[in-house]
């Protein structure tokens, strides 16, 4: 039994999305290009219920109501309250797409006018989609097939024969790189199939960096929310489908642009691949998963990571500010205001400290697959690591489940240095957490399917 719940969740204009740090934080958006959703999906087997819930979000911080409260927890236990599924059976993941309210905790939402009221009523929007869903339960069957997707993401962490970390396009000439970087681009299609043999609810899972339009003043929820419309408008039964974000931290499409057009092409390509998936399992012959979901989780400690005093980059601040005063012309001027702009990224990143951070690592089990939540941005090793577990047919990395602690790359990332390790409210979590978390969540997929292996 599966049922599917929709709440629309676009903003009002007073809350403010993330932007460049160059331009200052917390920008306010002039209007709504596409409006933004939380999809929940709940799944009975008959024994137990668990529920997938996915906001069209950059991220959603544990902390983002102020000290003392937890924002994923309250969601949970309000969903809880509504419909009974318990409250550790419930994963929260994001799209992470960035043209969204500014909810990762880069900064406190709390400083805008209006912000408490508005977290209060997201939270009860959230906790209202799983009711929704739970309400909606119809028998289905559930079916998976595997596809790839090529044209969409590539990695933009390209290692130069100099040793460099090229991060921008254009790309470097081919004779110049010593590695293109990890990119994933398959894409897993999970089809709950109702009983007149249509994709009533579709699950799409796939990893890239839904940035096609960053942070601009227009509220969309980028290539996820076009593809996932594309879908739900193709004519094939679809009601509800929800894209699933996997480890794309260190992957993105494949132009950079501010382009709705982009947006709208790389949703299409998407789209197409999962259409066609979706036909072939269409047909009567296609084998069946077992009926079978589960959730666990757990709480691992990881260090933070290192982090400069902070006396020494106020003084370094207070330097560049009256270098600017004194500053001949406008291209030094601006100049020392980007570099003023970087210190204050890094001073949000001090300010927040030093202490071991509490990670939760979720996994859902839905029939032959598993879900495995990561509480920040997995780098694509992590995805590719997951994929080859074999302590499940099919283990799937979900990226943005149930907190945002910034990057979680592999060691070899801090080494080659890069934007993604580089201070800054992006990075919250050493070196150390990339293992932490992955053994965390192999330990889990074997308890869930240790009647399978």
């Amino acid at each position: 039994m599966v049922g599917t719940g929709r709440v629309d969740i676009t903003p009002p204009l007073t809350i403010p999305y993330l932007s460049y740090a160059s331009q200052g934080r917390h920008q306010l958006f002039r209007g709504v290009h596409d409006p933004l959703y939380a999809k929940a999906v709940v799944m009975d087997d008959g024994e137990r219920r668990v529920a997938l819930l996915v906001v069209d979000s950059i991220g959603l911080s544990r902390s983002i109501m102020g000290e003392g409260r937890d924002f994923i927890e309250e969601v949970r236990q309000r969903a809880e309250q509504l419909c009974g599924i318990q409250a550790d059976h419930i994963m929260i993941s994001a799209t992470h797409a960035h043209s969204t309210p500014e909810t990762a905790g880069f900064r406190p939402l709390l400083d805008h006018p209006g912000a408490k009221a508005w977290l209060e009523i997201l939270a009860d929007q959230l906790a209202s989609a799983v009711a929704l869903a739970d309400r909606n339960r119809v028998p289905v069957r559930l079916k998976q097939a595997v596809g790839r997707v090529d044209g969409l993401g590539w990695s933009r962490r390209i290692i130069g024969k100099d040793g460099k970390v090229y991060q921008s396009v254009p790309r470097p000439p081919a004779e110049e790189v010593a590695d293109w970087g990890a990119n994933d681009p398959e894409v897993t299609v999970l089809c709950f199939e109702g009983m007149d043999g249509k994709p009533k609810m579709v699950l799409v899972h796939f990893a890239c960096h839904p940035v096609t339009v960053q942070v601009q003043p227009l509220v969309s929820a980028d290539f996820p929310g076009a593809a996932t419309a594309f879908i739900e408008g193709a004519g094939i039964g679809c009601e509800c489908c929800v894209y699933l974000q996997g480890a794309g931290g260190s992957i993105n499409p494949v132009r950079r642009t501010t382009n709705f057009e982009d947006v709208a092409r790389y949703g299409q390509t998407l789209a197409g691949e999962v259409i066609k998936l979706l036909g072939v399992m269409s047909a009567p012959d296609y084998p069946v998963a077992a009926n079978k979901v589960d959730a666990a989780q757990a709480k691992v400690m990881v260090p933070s990571r290192e982090l400069p005093a902070p006396g020494t980059l106020e003084q370094e601040y207070r330097d560049l500010a009256k270098a600017q005063e004194a500053a001949d012309t406008e291209q030094e001027r601006q100049e020392l205001k980007g570099a003023m702009a970087e210190l204050e990224e890094q001073m949000a990143r001090v300010k927040k400290g030093d202490a071991p951070i509490e990670a939760e690592v979720q996994v859902l089990r839905v029939g032959e697959a598993v879900l495995v939540g990561i509480p920040g941005e997995p780098f694509a090793e992590i995805g590719l690591e997951i994929k080859q577990w074999r302590d499940a047919p099919r283990a799937l990395c979900i990226g943005y489940a149930n907190d945002y602690l910034g990057y979680i790359a592999p060691p070899a990332a801090w080494e080659q240095g890069g934007y993604e390790v580089s201070l800054g409210m992006w990075s919250i979590v050493g070196p150390e957490a990339y293992g932490k978390l992955l053994a965390a969540g192999r330990a889990l997929v074997k308890k869930l399917f240790s009647d399978v292996l």
